[in-house]
């Protein structure tokens, strides 16, 4: 199938959420505003179904703080809610 004849038969799982460690901060924002446009672009007829809620964002990088100890360990804080979400950790 050509890339534009493309059409959503499964329904999503979850919201999809990233979250961009510092190091991969520039390479999360790019996969951040490649899936907001092809999202925007992909047409379903049941896009707004209660299945499809959270599907189509503005962003989907997740407010986080991740930050490291001296000894190379880290931490992470989520700052809002994530219950249900597909979570991708870059």
């Amino acid at each position: 199938m050509i890339y534009e004849e493309k059409t959503i038969e499964t329904i999503p799982v979850g919201p999809l959420g990233l979250i961009p460690l510092k190091s991969c901060s520039a390479l999360g924002a790019k996969v951040n505003d490649w899936l907001v446009e092809w999202r925007k672009e992909r047409e379903s007829e049941h896009k707004s179904t209660i299945a499809f809620a959270g599907y189509q964002r503005d962003s989907y990088i997740i407010d986080a703080k991740t930050p490291r100890f001296g000894s190379g360990e880290g931490k992470g804080t989520i700052e809002s809610s994530i219950r249900g979400d597909d979570l991708y950790i870059m």
